[in-house]
């Protein structure tokens, strides 16, 4: 499982998200209020960078409390010895890494782990309640979902299998743009007005004991012509 990976899962189900606007108007005026204070909305002919700031602002919601070693604010360890935690850990990882969305469908996330099952619904209801989402979710959605948060859980599972766990790499707004750490989105924009801060963060990174998986960013650019 790559970074790579993890971006195309996260940003199918920001372009499901997306996509829901011929059949919910009230959906798109949610979304278009969020993206409002980055000066888009679902209209706006910049679609990638639309998809981008979805998926950052859903990613807030989904990676949050990824430092906790069970997923939970202030949550607390199922087995008190570091060595059964990590082969627990591990052997989750392994037993539901091929866990897919039909085998879901027929008997449910549950069956197979209630962990990830609680998980699941936590993830669906911060979701539900940023984006203010009222309807019920479309298969499509659904599924998108499921491969998304089954992916950062086995993430999860896989970042405390080792000793010392994963960190993970989070930067803020304005920070200043470090090609080391960080890997902007727009590139090309990055190449030609040089030096740019942070302006929302859209997936974490990790340090992978010394390397570093840099986390994926949208930069401010200089430039009254560009993306701001």
């Amino acid at each position: 499982m790559t970074s790579n990976n993890i971006e195309m899962e996260h940003g199918q189900f920001g372009k499901s998200t997306a996509q829901i606007e011929v059949t919910d108007n009230t959906l798109v005026d949610n979304l278009n209020m969020l993206l409002q204070p980055f000066k888009l909305s679902l209209s706006s002919k910049y679609s990638k960078a639309v998809l981008y700031h979805l998926e950052a602002i859903i990613n807030q919601s989904l990676y949050q409390d990824f430092e906790n070693c069970v997923f939970q604010k202030n949550g607390s360890p199922k087995l008190l010895d570091p060595q059964q935690a990590r082969q627990a850990q591990f052997s989750s990882f392994v037993a539901l890494r091929n866990l897919s969305w039909n085998e879901v469908l027929r008997k449910g996330t549950k069956y197979y782990c209630e962990e990830f099952s609680k998980f699941c619904d936590q993830k669906m209801s911060c979701i539900i309640t940023t984006l203010n989402w009222t309807r019920p979710w479309p298969e499509q959605v659904l599924q998108a979902f499921f491969v998304a948060t089954k992916c950062i859980w086995l993430l999860h599972l896989l970042a405390f299998s080792f000793n010392p766990p994963l960190g993970i790499l989070r930067v803020e707004e304005n920070r200043s743009f470090d090609p080391h750490y960080m890997e902007d989105m727009f590139m090309d924009r990055q190449r030609s007005h040089g030096s740019s801060r942070v302006k929302i963060m859209v997936m974490p990174g990790f340090y992978v004991q010394d390397k570093v998986l840099r986390c994926k960013v949208l930069c401010r650019y200089k430039s009254a012509g560009s993306i701001s």
